[in-house]
């Protein structure tokens, strides 16, 4: 999903940090526990109707057992039944003597009469979820829980503390479950006392992380961390008292992606690539000069003043895509190409964006642009991505889309190139370009315009694994998930 996708209705208060730039963002996971517990709990049932006959029966005056199965015509073994439970439960009293055994309702049985509702107190095991960075038992929507094999197939950062929390709770520890919806929450039933923790699984919440770098101290970096398309305080807060930032060296691996992906740069294109610091007072200078009325100022000026930047980002050969762009661009430089795309992943996209990708594949070839997709060979593909394959050939047999495991010639203009995937688009230039990538990398591709130069980075991915003409390994920080 992309960027602005997975922050909400609105984002633009999320991607921004006065006196800080958006330096990063990613797909994350904030460590959970399924844990199942025992505890004793209030529950609350109506009787049934037989019960509240037997009930009504002894209110009014008939006291025997005997005389209740006659009174209701019932079967002697179901009223019997009954009345045994209604005693264990103490409903009902016995007052014996010597000639009889008379049955009265309790003060309890009375208030039963009236409510005709069966509170019985019973130990049972119901299921929590338990936060891995506080201890602290959570209610969270259920689509935003992930499994290990959900992020086997669609990778994420994990925010894992050094060493799992201990997960072990008694009766002192009741008041922190009071309140906390369990997974499977149940109707007329309260939770009186935890007894104890049965087992544990451990699980994930879903999470966008966002990392901002101070404009004025490239050591000052910030964390923001947004769930369902808010922003959680709470979780951000768990993360600096565990001090994930420097324990998890997450700005170092951030760096070390970019670092990647210059390696696989040949040096004139690297020598060629705009300063990031110049894009973004671009960018940003862009997005203040937002459309205004004429009332308001000089329209016409703003109007030339936006086309020149534009112009100017245009016309960089090689630069860094911001965040921004490379959440908002992505489809629109690919419905925009005309003579034909050629993605190249070593990943497809996520199951769960399976619907949508292939929709911009339909629409593309609908416009009459051949597609190629260049994949792993058949042995090295997940069943996952194999079964996408199939889907997608199925639907296209001889519709434009070609299914290819080495790089074909091409005459491309552009390139994209990320450290999780390659895209090259042939055909004329666009203003502006962005990855396909839904997965984690280096969400700041690198964009390369002008056939010489994309066929430099070809030409350089190319001779680095000779035996995977057209992948470049170094591209891919996955495995492939054994099935």
């Amino acid at each position: 999903m992309d960027t602005e996708g997975r922050l909400g209705a609105n984002p633009d208060v999320l991607l921004r940090r006065d006196g800080f730039r958006l330096l990063s963002t990613r797909s994350a996971a904030v460590p959970i526990w399924r844990a199942v517990v025992r505890c004793r709990v209030l529950k609350k049932s109506p009787v049934s109707t037989f019960t509240e006959f037997v009930l009504r029966a002894i209110s009014v005056g008939v006291e025997r057992a005997e005389d209740v199965t006659r009174f209701l015509n019932l079967p002697a073994r179901l009223v019997d039944a009954i009345i045994a439970d209604l005693l264990l439960d103490r409903y009902l009293t016995v007052n014996a003597t010597a000639d009889e055994a008379v049955l009265q309702l309790s003060p309890t049985g009375k208030t039963l009469v009236s409510t005709l509702v069966q509170e019985r107190v019973i130990e049972r095991t119901v299921t929590y979820l338990i936060d891995g960075l506080s201890g602290e038992p959570v209610s969270l929507k259920r689509d935003l829980v992930l499994t290990a094999d959900d992020l086997d197939d669609d990778p994420r950062l994990v925010l894992n503390p050094d060493s799992d929390i201990d997960i072990d709770y008694g009766p002192d520890d009741t008041a922190r479950f009071l309140g906390v919806d369990p997974v499977r929450p149940e109707r007329e039933s309260t939770l009186l006392s935890v007894l104890g923790v049965e087992s544990t699984t451990k699980h994930y919440l879903a999470a966008t992380a966002l990392l901002f770098e101070s404009e004025t101290d490239p050591q000052d970096r910030y964390l923001r961390v947004c769930v369902d398309g808010r922003q959680d305080e709470r979780i951000e807060t768990l993360i600096r008292e565990h001090g994930l930032l420097d324990s998890m060296r997450l700005t170092q691996r951030i760096d070390e992606d970019r670092r990647r992906v210059d390696r696989l740069l040949p040096g004139e294109v690297l020598e060629a690539r705009a300063p990031d610091v110049l894009v973004e007072d671009a960018l940003e200078e862009l997005r203040r000069l937002t459309p205004i009325t004429a009332e308001s100022g000089d329209e016409n000026a703003l109007d030339a003043r936006r086309s020149k930047i534009r112009t100017q980002l245009a016309a960089a050969p090689v630069r860094r895509l911001s965040v921004r762009e490379a959440a908002e661009d992505t489809e629109v430089a690919l419905l925009a190409a005309e003579q034909g795309v050629l993605i190249s992943a070593s990943r497809l996209w996520p199951t769960h964006r399976a619907e949508h990708f292939v929709a911009v594949i339909r629409q593309l070839l609908q416009a009459g642009c051949p597609i190629t997709l260049e994949t792993p060979p058949r042995q090295q593909l997940s069943k996952t991505d194999a079964a996408t394959l199939d889907e997608l050939a199925r639907e296209f047999p001889d519709s434009g889309i070609e299914f290819s495991n080495t790089k074909p010639a091409h005459e491309a203009s552009f390139i994209v190139i990320d450290q999780t995937s390659m895209t090259v688009f042939p055909g004329s230039p666009f203003a502006e370009l962005a990855t396909l990538s839904d997965r984690l990398g280096d969400d700041r591709p690198t964009i390369v315009r002008g056939t010489e130069m994309v066929q430099s980075v070809v030409s350089a991915a190319h001779a680095s694994v000779p035996t995977q003409r057209g992948r470049t390994a170094e591209l891919s920080r996955g495995t492939t998930r054994q099935h």
